[in-house]
């Protein structure tokens, strides 16, 4: 199993713990205005799109830093 996939399914798993908090909150804020609800979910977006990209770079450069080593070595 690639760096990617541990790294996806970690993110997945982030994610998964970020939607049960984030409905537990709603389920809180149900007496309370529609903008307590809209604001958190779009939070979760980008919460996700981060994620994303951080696993995206770190498994990159596990990927390729033997090969960069290699580079600055020779």
């Amino acid at each position: 199993m690639s760096i990617f996939f541990i790294g996806l399914y970690i993110l997945f798993f982030a994610t998964a713990i970020y939607y049960l908090i984030f409905f537990a909150f709603i389920y809180y804020w149900h007496t309370k205005t529609e903008t307590y609800v809209i604001v958190p979910l779009i939070y979760t977006f980008w919460f996700f799109a981060v994620g994303f990209l951080l696993v995206c770079i770190t498994s990159l450069s596990f990927e390729y830093a033997p090969e960069f080593i290699n580079l600055i070595i020779k």
